[in-house]
């Protein structure tokens, strides 16, 4: 008798988690469905709104990207420009030159895209 006892509850555990993992599931579904914003109370759907500070990027940088390579140029003399790509980093909007010096090593150089002030350079592998 024993061994089927042990047959039957090692059955119910396994009955049980997927009970409990489904639940999960449900009652996740149910939640997203109960949140709707009060922005679209005559919808039924779920609406969501990032903050505004996710943004960042949307507003035109007063340092452009030929100032910005500029910037860079100075801190690695002699380098060429392989990229410039503007970037968010810490939340604040920043140019991100990638340069080749004369000797082959790349590096990666900051700049502030509202100040032009260079954040950092670092060497790329």
């Amino acid at each position: 008798m024993d061994p089927i006892l042990r047959r039957v509850l090692a059955g119910l555990r396994w009955l049980l988690v997927g009970a409990a993992v489904a639940a999960l599931f449900v009652g996740g579904a149910v939640a997203m469905g109960a949140s709707t914003d009060s922005r679209w109370h005559d919808r039924h759907t779920v609406a969501w709104f990032p903050p505004d500070h996710d943004w960042v990027l949307t507003a035109a940088p007063t340092i452009d990207r030929q100032q910005a390579i500029d910037k860079a140029l100075g801190v690695v003399p002699g380098s060429t420009v392989i990229s410039a790509e503007l970037d968010a980093e810490k939340g604040a909007t920043v140019w991100e030159v990638e340069l080749r010096a004369p000797d082959g090593i790349e590096y990666e150089v900051t700049v502030d895209s509202s100040t032009g002030a260079v954040l950092g350079r670092a060497q790329q592998d």
